[in-house]
């Protein structure tokens, strides 16, 4: 979908200047409200509140500096909001990007498993790096939610690969210490939980009631 207005999906936003250039908070309806902003925006979605213009603008900012400079705001966002599935994929990444000697070692010892849970039989396993690269090409503006559905759904499964290896099985960061240790990495059988938090979403996606 191009960047244009359509009906909120959303709580009511912070104006253009405050979302240009994003910063903490502490209230969390204001917080709630940035989150679905961000989100949003970087799908191109403005509303009439937040226009084209800002939404450009926000993009830009991304695609410029990366999506650290909003991702934090997504961190307190439930699993069934647009903002709480763009954050796991964002974990997602940086766990790609930060040990991907790991990921490629658990995705092969995955990958040659025979039965993988909550994929259907004959298995047909995602491409790794392609998956990663639509995750990230998400992240960073260069789609929109039209192909949302498509690349949560997408990392999803490659997720239910990473967690069928022996070797570690579904656990995803077990040291509370590593800097993507969070409720959403460091809960029991966490990969296959956000799996299935991301299926759902997708799911929202598909006939656009994901909020």
């Amino acid at each position: 979908m191009s960047e244009q207005h359509r009906t909120p999906r959303r709580p009511a936003m912070l104006d253009a200047e405050d979302a240009e250039y994003i910063i903490g908070d502490e209230d969390p309806a204001e917080g709630a409200a940035l989150a679905h902003t961000s989100a949003w925006a970087l799908m191109g979605v403005g509303d009439d509140e937040f226009g084209p213009e800002a939404v450009a603008r926000l993009r830009g900012t991304i695609r410029a500096e990366g999506t650290d400079v909003v991702a934090d705001m997504w961190s307190r966002s439930p699993e069934f909001t647009l903002p709480g599935a763009l954050w796991r994929l964002y974990l997602l990444s940086e766990w790609y990007r930060q040990e991907r000697p790991l990921v490629d070692a658990r995705f092969e010892e995955g990958s040659s498993a025979r039965i993988i849970p909550g994929l259907e039989q004959p298995v047909t396993v995602p491409d790794l790096p392609g998956v990663m690269d639509e995750v990230d090409a998400l992240l960073h503006g260069h789609r929109t939610d039209d192909d949302l559905a498509e690349v949560i759904s997408a990392a999803a499964r490659l997720m239910r690969v990473l967690a069928a290896g022996e070797t570690h099985g579904a656990s995803w960061i077990e040291d509370p210490s590593d800097p993507l240790a969070h409720p959403v990495t460091t809960r029991a059988k966490a990969l296959l939980r956000t799996a299935d938090e991301l299926d759902e979403a997708a799911r929202h996606a598909e006939v656009g009631t994901l909020n």
